[in-house]
């Protein structure tokens, strides 16, 4: 069964039951033995995707502290909610990240760790808070990481937003060039268009876009088309958190030939033989 929120009490994991009222309330009750005192409260809460979740983690938190006198929490929070809400875009619209920021301060942790969080208003926003890069992430692929060692592999940047994380991947992976691709949003729509490669000869390449996110797919599918027209051999996709709103599919028969992604909102449970998952446990765990 997959576990969205676990609890480690100096480094044991500690059982949880969660429910919901008959009025849509959720609760969490701790069933495993809790000590009078602890060095680190360690929460992972993955896939956290709207405050219900939120309200677990902090009923999880409430519960430990009222019997176990911790010297030091740690929140391991792999996909951050509200990351892409990171301004004030357009009339009438929130901040969400700084609304659930708030939120999240109050429950005190020492630290939050968060792999790969879309932009650094995130960082601004939490307190304590600690990234793990995007390297770092893809890196914990096997295949990846050989196929970088094998030189096979030339990084592709869907945007100009990305250049900064892109050249953090490409000096981590030992990568001597990278190709960049550029694309236009609409803000108030969100439809992309004018999709087009702007620097690198990706022709008779195997390339890897890098992202870190995916929701609906539609940047990797218009970039692999523009791609393979450059001459590209294959097309394959990195993203830290995929959410595939249209399901993996969507892209595997849309000019992606590979997806990897790490568990942070994807299910564990995902299978499909072109897509590879990244634990989330063997991240924080290194």
């Amino acid at each position: 069964m997959e576990k969205r929120l676990q609890l480690f009490i100096d480094n044991q994991e500690i059982a949880l039951t969660t429910g919901i009222f008959p009025d849509g309330a959720v609760w969490l009750k701790v069933t495993g033995k809790l000590p009078e005192r602890a060095q680190l409260m360690r929460v992972r809460a993955a896939a956290m995707r709207d405050m219900n979740d939120f309200m677990l983690l902090a009923q999880l938190v409430d519960a430990v502290r009222h019997v176990t006198d911790v010297l030091v929490s740690h929140l391991e929070l792999p996909w951050l909610p509200w990351a892409r809400q990171d301004r004030h875009m357009v009339a009438g619209d929130s901040f969400a990240l700084k609304v659930f920021a708030r939120h999240l301060n109050a429950l005190g942790f020492d630290k939050v760790k968060v792999l790969d969080p879309h932009s650094d208003a995130a960082g601004a926003a939490i307190d304590n808070f600690v990234t793990v890069p995007q390297e770092v992430c893809l890196l914990h692929s096997p295949t990846l990481a050989r196929q970088f060692q094998q030189q096979a592999l030339m990084l592709v940047a869907p945007d100009a937003g990305a250049l900064k994380k892109i050249d953090a991947v490409a000096r981590a992976t030992g990568a001597s060039e990278y190709a960049v691709l550029t694309k236009k949003r609409d803000v108030a729509s969100g439809n992309l268009t004018g999709f087009a490669l702007v620097s690198g000869d990706v022709k008779g390449r195997d390339v890897l876009i890098v992202d870190d996110l995916c929701d609906a797919g539609g940047t990797f599918i218009g970039s692999a088309q523009v791609l393979r027209d450059a001459g590209a051999r294959s097309v394959s996709l990195y993203v830290t958190h995929g959410i595939f709103s249209k399901g993996v599919e969507n892209l595997l028969s849309n000019g992606i030939d590979a997806i990897y992604t790490t568990t942070s909102f994807t299910s564990p449970a995902l299978a499909h033989p072109n897509l590879e998952l990244i634990d989330i446990a063997a991240i924080y765990g290194a």
